[in-house]
């Protein structure tokens, strides 16, 4: 008995080190049902949804996790995406030159995330609270801008839209009846490559850690921890703004209430892939994993004809789960 309580501890140790197993495990179990439950869930545009609108969000999870691995939240990304989703549409509406706009999209969305940034560490109030109250500000500036009313590119498609989102051309033409797998899927994939390059092998990537794990001892050790934070916030906002660029892309529209609950999806995401939310601990494979996992479900639920609104609670289900789990496995004996 005591030899099987070793084995047991063992194997939650080692689980414990390893938290995208967890979410890679339980992806496979939820792909596995929809396959026998959902008619048309194995086909290619079944798929091609989950992975285009999973490169989106996806961008913007990896941002959160970095971020959460910090040891600090940003609530506002989804108003922040309305917002530079905006910005380059009316400046390209404008005339400025589709390049241009976009770099002052993505530079626009950075400030909104500095701004996070310079008040959490400043005030040194809680970045939920922080950003909670920036949601809502940043909310009512994409209602400002666009009123209630869409803001759409109606002239000839710029070949950056194909740079950035068009249609994965060769690969849709290797399945019968038409596909939409996009390009975002590439950018997501390589940006994901990066951030866990740079969150794993650089010492910024350990003072993150070192930030969001144990700041007190972090600064001891000459962790500069506040501009390791600042940072961090930026970069959500560089990603926030990058995602809406990419997604503006595809559908050429955005409405004041674009990314609206985008937040929630992408803590949820990055606490299923097993990132805590004491921060410290985490890794980007695990965040992506369980953004795939939120797509899969939702589009699963989808073709079995299931509202939205069941989508969010089975959501919900999976985030406190994933809390549970994370918690007893980082327990010690």
């Amino acid at each position: 008995m005591h030899s099987l309580a070793m084995r047991w501890t063992r194997f939650r140790v080692k689980l414990a080190e390893t938290p995208e197993a967890v979410a890679l495990t339980s992806l496979i179990v939820v792909f596995t049902f929809f396959a026998v439950a959902a008619g048309n869930f194995l086909s290619s545009l079944a798929l091609a949804d989950i992975v285009t609108f999973g490169s989106i969000m996806g961008i913007i999870v990896i941002g959160v996790a970095m971020l959460m691995i910090a040891g600090e939240f940003d609530l506002s990304v989804g108003s922040n995406f309305a917002v530079a989703s905006y910005v380059w549409a009316d400046l390209m509406n404008a005339g400025v030159p589709p390049l241009l706009a976009m770099i002052l999209a993505v530079l626009s969305s950075a400030i909104l995330g500095a701004i996070n940034g310079l008040v959490v560490i400043g005030s040194g109030l809680p970045s939920f609270i922080v950003t909670l109250g920036t949601m809502l500000a940043y909310r009512g500036i994409a209602r400002a801008i666009g009123g209630s009313d869409f803001a759409k590119y109606t002239q000839s498609r710029p070949f950056l839209f194909d740079v950035l989102n068009g249609p994965i051309t060769f690969l849709n033409r290797l399945f019968e009846g038409g596909t939409n797998f996009r390009v975002s899927i590439i950018w997501f994939v390589l940006i994901a490559l990066l951030m866990a390059w740079v969150l794993n092998r650089t010492r910024f990537g350990n003072w993150v850690f070192a930030a969001g794990g144990n700041p007190g001892a972090a600064l001891e050790q000459g962790v500069p921890v506040k501009r390791v934070k600042l940072t961090a916030f930026i970069l959500v906002g560089v990603l926030v703004g990058l995602a809406s660029v990419m997604q503006f892309a595809h559908r050429t529209s955005v409405d004041p209430v674009r990314g609206e609950g985008w937040e929630l999806i992408a803590v949820s995401a990055c606490v299923i892939g097993g990132v805590h939310l004491t921060g410290g601990v985490g890794t980007i494979l695990g965040a992506c994993l369980g953004m795939l996992l939120l797509t899969t479900l939702e589009t699963g639920l989808v073709l079995m004809g299931v509202s939205v609104q069941i989508f969010r609670a089975v959501a919900g289900i999976f985030l406190i789960l994933a809390v549970l789990l994370n918690t007893y496995l980082s327990r010690g004996e």
